[in-house]
């Protein structure tokens, strides 16, 4: 569809062209972008390491536990797009640090809460922070850079390597504020780093906007609509089951939403989201493999979080501390899919990342209640290598396929497909293992000989998300582990089985040079 010069085209970038322009404090310019980025993407998994503290605390009931961590994912899945739409119309500095300001103000909520409804409505807040800091931050390095197409690479490298590291300190630093303080502290982190973060932006980064863009109010609403019933009506069947006359309802009205999204934003000449680019495929499968790249990496830590808590009783901190080989990969692989940019495609990357990440799945299904941490350790690295080598590299491979005008809608959507894939991440997997943990309990309980009265307790309880009072015996406690490993395995096939097919479209659609010299 497009003849412009691809950012992955090797020496063409360099030879014979004229010095690069100065960027006035470029690497404050990426330093913003990044602290954006990390504040975030903390707030995913750190939020998970305060579950139990919470609970007791507030005397939270455990089926209404999952939706700390999932408010938060739920606006920002709803509202990303309206994100990256509002930073061109009114500024995306202004946007970004107005959303730094809402992440912030969301955890003081949070942290000051004295009922779980405040601990939601704050959960809520950050989450329309991050919706507005997760896009604008990309924007923030492509408009600076622009003029600067090698570093503007680099720089995307590093700027995704940090949502990495922002998925794996979260359960290390929730775990050490945990051990030492409460969990309260836990949501304290991000005041100070916006402060940082609000000081550098004013500073380094230059206000930049689309001013005659129109806000394509029809559009947000149905993406807003569309896309939150998606994430809720996926989750809640995890645990109410997809036949429940609540849940189809939710997910006929994602379906009708989206699909009034795709046909509003044909119509409009200035759409949020751009679908006529959907036209090209190879867009769209840099896209996908941009969606499932996250919806892999957090979910792999997000299953790993709940293996290692719920059947190995691993407390928080040692968690995190077990969790630091998957992050210590996807900076090694970020760092060397940076320097292979210029020689190596970015579709033949994004192929082979997803096959290890494909391996790492099938590595973690080798993980039991009383196996070795090895197994663990070996599918975190790999996971971390496969990821590390397909998210920044998606970003350049939809770059190759569009129109230097295009930068900024493609980067947009690249931004929001991966936020999206990162929040499916946890409402599908999560409710891949529910149902695969209530489906075989029943029977995990009867293999270890416990009387049917006993067997029909438990799974009441396990349905109804209560907990049992007093200490379950061995028994149970065994058989609940058993149960619970196969709903990881379960999910995890899920991931693998996404990966391999981000690694089919990558190597069939954007592996090699198109004939048209795309």
């Amino acid at each position: 569809m497009s003849t412009g010069t691809p950012l992955n085209a090797g020496p063409s970038l360099t030879t014979d062209a004229p010095p690069a322009p100065v960027v006035p404090h470029g690497r404050l310019v990426l330093l913003a972008a990044c602290l954006g980025l990390f504040m975030s993407f903390i707030e995913v998994t750190a939020a998970i390491s305060t579950l139990r503290a919470l609970q007791v605390d507030m005397q939270v009931a455990p089926a209404d536990l999952s939706w700390v961590s999932s408010t938060y994912t739920l606006v920002v899945a709803a509202c990303v797009l309206s994100g990256g739409a509002l930073g061109e119309r009114f500024g995306r500095r202004r946007v970004f640090l107005t959303g730094t300001v809402l992440i912030a103000a969301g955890s003081l909520v949070v942290a000051s809460a004295q009922s779980y409804p405040q601990v939601l409505i704050g959960r809520g807040i950050s989450g329309l922070g991050g919706a507005l800091v997760l896009p604008t931050s990309l924007t923030l390095i492509t408009t600076t850079f622009f003029v600067d197409l090698p570093r503007m690479v680099r720089y995307i490298a590093v700027w995704v390597s940090v949502s990495g590291v922002g998925l794996a300190v979260g359960p290390l630093l929730g775990g050490t504020l945990l051990q030492t303080w409460n969990w309260r502290a836990v949501y304290l982190v991000n005041t100070p780093l916006a402060v940082i973060t609000i000081a550098v932006t004013l500073r380094a980064v230059a206000e930049s906007r689309v001013p005659d863009r129109p806000l394509d109010l029809a559009g947000q609403f149905w993406a807003v609509l569309g896309l939150s019933t998606l994430v809720y009506g996926t989750a809640v069947g995890g645990r109410a089951g997809y036949g429940d006359p609540v849940v189809v309802t939710v997910l006929a009205v994602a379906a009708v939403s989206l699909t009034a999204l795709v046909l509003t934003e044909r119509r409009r000449a200035a759409p949020m989201l751009d679908v006529r680019m959907m036209a090209n495929a190879r867009y769209t499968a840099a896209l996908c493999v941009a969606a499932a790249a996250l919806f892999v990496f957090v979910g792999v830590v997000f299953l790993e979080v709940l293996f290692l808590q719920r059947v190995r009783a691993f407390g928080p901190l040692d968690t995190g501390i077990r969790l630091l080989p998957a992050m210590l990969a996807f900076v090694v692989a970020t760092a060397t899919a940076q320097r292979l940019a210029g020689r190596v495609r970015a579709g033949r990357l994004l192929a082979t990342g997803s096959l290890v990440t494909t391996a790492a799945a099938l590595v973690l299904l080798g993980q039991q209640p009383d196996g070795s941490y090895a197994v663990t350790a070996l599918g975190l690295v790999l996971a971390g290598l496969g990821s590390g080598l397909v998210v920044a590299p998606s970003t350049a491979a939809a770059f190759e396929v569009v129109e230097g005008s295009q930068m900024g809608a493609a980067s947009s959507a690249v931004t929001a497909f991966r936020q999206v894939g990162s929040v499916l991440a946890t409402a599908i997997l999560g409710a891949v293992l529910a149902v695969r943990f209530l489906g075989t309990l029943p029977d995990r309980l009867a293999a270890h000989h416990l009387p049917a009265p006993v067997v029909d307790q438990v799974v009441s309880v396990a349905r109804s998300g209560g907990k049992s009072a007093g200490r379950s015996s061995p028994q149970i406690t065994g058989a609940v582990g058993d149960a619970f490993t196969a709903g990881v395995h379960s999910a995890l096939w899920v991931v693998a089985g996404v990966s391999f097919g981000a690694a089919v479209l990558a190597w069939t659609l954007l592996a090699r040079r198109s004939t048209h010299g795309k």
